[in-house]
């Protein structure tokens, strides 16, 4: 199983527990899923690899009970209770170095609770603004959502541009294309 798939399982559970103490009125609910994603954020700051706890979380050679302790003592009181349990869980399980990918999933998960949906589109070269707002209209009819666009550029697709909403993707990349063009090349067997 990919690590992504397994950071959303992590941002999910984070959702359920999150959910699960938070006061049901949909305001403060909202609410408290945003400081959860504050908090997350933090905690992936501090255990990045390369920082001095992030060396220390990662070290073969240290206890594992040394470092749960010592990541208690750096979250506790600074970050929701429910924040400093996930993290543990994150070291207990190994998988700390998903902490980044885990972030990503819960906001997307955060925005999906407010009624938005993340969209990321890769182009090879920049879209000028005109670009993009007609790209995030489309896809807000498309879906009948609101949309969050993010664009990024993405060498090597060549050229053209890829969506990706959730799980969905629209390839429109011309490397794609090229890779359609040698596979049916292929099956013809020329």
């Amino acid at each position: 199983m990919k690590d992504t798939h397994v950071a959303g399982r992590y941002a999910k559970a984070l959702q359920l527990l999150t959910d699960r103490h938070a006061d049901p009125s949909p305001l403060k609910r909202l609410e408290e899923l945003d400081r959860t994603l504050e908090d997350l954020r933090s905690v992936a700051d501090l255990v990045r690899p390369g920082t001095r706890l992030g060396n220390f979380l990662s070290s073969p050679e240290v206890p594992p009970e040394a470092k749960r302790a010592l990541l208690r003592k750096a979250l506790d009181g600074r970050v929701l209770r429910s924040v400093v349990v996930f993290a543990d869980l994150l070291l207990r399980k190994k998988r700390l170095s998903l902490a980044d990918v885990v972030v990503t999933d819960f906001a997307a998960l955060v925005s999906r609770a407010k009624g938005l949906q993340t969209a990321q589109v890769f182009s090879a070269v920049p879209l000028h603004d005109d670009e993009i707002r007609r790209l995030h209209a489309e896809l807000e009819a498309y879906t009948k959502l609101k949309i969050v666009l993010t664009a990024t550029v993405d060498p090597e697709l060549i050229g053209g541009a890829y969506v990706r909403i959730g799980d969905h993707i629209v390839d429109r990349s011309v490397r794609s294309l090229l890779q359609t063009i040698a596979n049916q090349l292929v099956e013809v067997g020329v």
